[in-house]
């Protein structure tokens, strides 16, 4: 019997989408800390006194948090509320005009940029250049990920990558750096398949 879980992971290899309605889908990503754990959400609408997520795990009501937007700093609150997978944050201090704005220009659609990485110690499964090999996960995002290889992969070959408990996804070496590579996934990880699949491992650094 298939879960709903791997139904949507189905669904995300068999449905061909146009790349910007993708991109729409995963753009607004962001990082929520709370009790030294952390995962994905959805920022919705950001204000100076707080900020709208939309959940993929179930946080602590009235209980400190962290959120993390791209390359800003943490900012610290409070779990004020929890609609079912939304929840608002109040900030423990306001955020000045220049963050904020900073902030907004990051969760619009179609900024790349904005997709955060997550740590995570997993393995994973790459088939590049007529080899298969065992390699560690550094990091990964929607687009992307960061793994280690006992030999360098050569950049700019297509790849075909595996992680537990999903697809293979086919990508393309961006760079190398010794035993470290960059991989480019060829259709993104839609955000509720990533985050799930984060939840499931063992160990998210954060």
């Amino acid at each position: 019997m298939r879960t709903s879980s791997s139904k949507k992971t189905e669904g995300w290899r068999s449905t061909e989408r146009r790349k910007e309605q993708r991109f729409t889908l995963i753009l607004r990503a962001g990082i929520l800390e709370q009790g030294g754990k952390s995962s994905l959400c959805i920022v919705r609408n950001v204000s100076s006194a707080g900020v709208q997520v939309k959940l993929y795990s179930t946080p602590v009501l009235d209980a400190k948090a962290t959120i993390r937007v791209a390359d800003e700093l943490p900012v610290s609150g409070r779990i004020a509320w929890i609609n079912d997978d939304v929840a608002g944050i109040t900030f423990d201090e306001e955020l000045d005009a220049p963050t904020l704005l900073r902030v907004q220009q990051r969760i619009r659609p179609k900024r790349r940029r904005a997709l955060p990485r997550m740590l995570v110690d997993s393995t994973a499964t790459v088939q590049c250049g007529g080899r298969t090999c065992r390699a560690k996960v550094r990091d990964i995002s929607s687009l992307g990920t960061r793994v280690a290889t006992l030999r360098p992969l050569a950049v700019g070959n297509a790849a075909m990558v595996t992680f537990p408990e999903l697809p293979a996804i086919k990508a393309y070496v961006r760079w190398c750096d010794e035993d470290e590579a960059g991989l480019v996934f060829e259709t993104p990880i839609p955000m509720q398949i990533i985050a799930r699949w984060l939840d499931s491992q063992v160990r998210v650094i954060g």
